[in-house]
């Protein structure tokens, strides 16, 4: 059947060079793992012709005398389906970052009405005008272009690495409940991985390219931006309208340093209203500080494990710890530390590797040291106060 063919790897050509091994498997790849008999190391002739006849991927590590062997190779093709539900659930968030984005500049695409229930006013909508859905355009698209671009950084790293991954997948949400229309995209990894390397190499990708994009969204914002009369402080310098209440947003380092250059005031001392170009590099940076806090398998962890397999979990746990204080200044932070938990069964450290390098290099480590600079200056510890 189409999509469901054996894919020529045959490990069995290893098999006498191996002391030992332990095989495991998926329903699209297998991992074999094992120590080459005594003698044997990457230059012997026999593992060079293995190399040159094996069809998957390989790795050689040499550790203690002994040289182990990993290898990853597809037994079934991945079935080729075409991508409805990615573009079902990004038309969905078209729609809804578009009815935020036209809410963030005072019109009402959707004929919003209020249901009372138990003594509250919940909004619903009755009705969608696609001309007025249009006007939220200058925020929706930038803002799912940085989406966008985080997550097909990490869908090109893994599949440069021959790691199987899906396409984005959106997750539209009501505008009247997150103001942004969505709760964000992710990709799932459905392939091994293998070294820290490439782990490094997924998890570095999505932040950097959401980082380097939001930076001249957030700059061209800012200089449409204008300021307005308000309390203003330097914690809390910027403020937007959302059906018409106004929503404080927070600062960071690199948002004060760009506003202070670019934006239309002196940073605390008048609000500004930031244009919807500004509001989607700000959230963009806010976007890449929470994919890098150093938790399970969030990109941080991804990247502090890759720098410092021995010493993350310890780094995973002091955050835990310091978004709980945070909490009483934006609940928020209790919300994602328990999504955290959950998503990851209790455990924050992330799960090891299949075949840890000794280095990953000067390039990635020098890399790491970059985004774990760049999580310190866009993370904002009170993002917002409605």
């Amino acid at each position: 059947m189409a999509g469901h063919e054996v894919v020529k790897a045959d490990p069995s050509l290893w098999l006498p060079l191996l002391a030992d091994y332990r095989l495991t498997s998926s329903s699209l790849d297998a991992v074999l793992k094992g120590t080459l008999h005594p003698g044997l190391d990457a230059a012997s002739p026999e593992v060079v012709d293995a190399m040159a006849r094996w069809g998957g991927s390989a790795y050689l590590r040499a550790d203690g005398g002994a040289t182990e062997l990993v290898l990853a190779y597809p037994i079934r093709e991945e079935p080729h389906r075409w991508p409805v539900a990615h573009v079902l659930l990004l038309l969905a968030t078209v729609v809804t970052t578009l009815g935020s984005g036209a809410l963030l500049v005072g019109v009402d695409p959707f004929s919003t009405r209020m249901l009372r229930l138990a003594g509250r006013a919940l909004p619903y909508p009755s009705g969608l005008d696609f001309g007025v859905l249009w006007q939220g355009a200058p925020f929706a698209l930038p803002f799912l272009t940085v989406l966008l671009t985080h997550e097909m950084g990490h869908y090109l790293a893994a599949r440069r690495h021959r790691v199987r991954a899906s396409l984005p997948y959106f997750i539209p949400f009501p505008p009247y409940f997150s103001v942004i229309g969505t709760l964000g995209a992710f990709i799932r990894l459905r392939g091994p991985t293998l070294l820290r390397s490439i782990l490094f190499d997924i998890g570095a990708a999505g932040p950097l390219a959401s980082f380097v994009v939001s930076i001249p969204l957030l700059i061209a914002g800012l200089l449409y931006s204008e300021t307005t009369v308000g309390p203003a402080s330097v914690s809390m310098p910027f403020v937007i309208h959302f059906m018409d209440q106004p929503v404080m947003l927070g600062n960071g380092l690199a948002t004060h340093v760009l506003a202070a250059w670019f934006g239309p005031g002196p940073v605390g001392e008048q609000l500004i209203v930031l244009h919807p170009f500004a509001l989607a590099g700000w959230l963009g940076l806010f976007v890449t500080a929470l994919n890098l806090l150093p938790l399970g398998q969030l990109d941080g962890g991804h990247v502090l494990y890759a720098l410092a397999p021995r010493r993350h979990v310890w780094a995973a746990r002091a955050f835990v710890l310091a978004l709980l204080p945070l909490g009483f200044f934006w609940w928020g932070w209790w919300g994602w530390a328990a999504m955290v938990l959950i998503i990851h069964r209790g455990r924050v450290e992330h799960p090891p590797v299949l075949q840890p390098e000794t280095k990953i290099g000067v390039a990635r480590t020098t890399l790491g040291w970059i985004l774990i600079a760049i999580f310190f200056v866009t993370f904002v510890p009170i993002p917002l106060d409605l």
